[in-house]
């Protein structure tokens, strides 16, 4: 590998975790008070996937970052705990609508999620016990790299945080 060829690489991988740690980062003094009710106006339709999949829920924030690549992020609190088979129906389902009404706008998804009887003031100081990716064959570093095509090529991952 030349020179060139190195710098690119180095760029494709370091770029998506400068756009992305400011949103993962915690700090106490920011972020949602999780007093105020569940967020509305966004892509999902929380009733309906809560009547598909059997799962209740609500979502505490959701952001949308980058330029060309945009990346998708979600803070969803779940009020009894479910199995990972249960949490990859729900992520799955989250994802699917939002991309029913984008389609083809973003090249990445997460989806933080947490309990409700976790919950603090902030999502900032509350614990994550789950998180869930949708990614170009499963890797970040595909991120805009490959066209999204119908997601075709994506794949979802979740993972329990201890």
């Amino acid at each position: 590998m030349n020179k060139k060829d190195l710098k690119i690489t180095l760029f494709f991988f370091i770029l998506p975790l400068i756009l992305l740690l400011p949103s993962c980062k915690k700090n106490p003094a920011e972020g949602t008070t999780l007093k105020t009710p569940p967020l509305v106006g966004t892509e999902v339709d929380v009733k309906k996937i809560e009547s598909q999949t059997g799962i209740s829920f609500n979502i505490l924030k959701t952001e949308s970052i980058g330029y060309t690549p945009l990346h998708k992020f979600y803070w969803v609190c779940l009020k009894d705990k479910i199995n990972k088979q249960r949490l990859e129906t729900l992520a799955e389902a989250i994802i699917k609508e939002t991309i029913v009404l984008k389609p083809n706008t973003y090249h990445s998804f997460t989806i933080h999620f947490f309990w409700e009887n976790e919950l603090r003031e902030t999502i900032g100081k509350s614990p994550c016990f789950a998180r869930a990716t949708f990614l170009p064959e499963g890797n970040w570093q595909k991120v805009g790299r490959l066209p999204i095509d119908d997601y075709k090529n994506y794949k979802l991952s979740c993972t329990f945080l201890e």
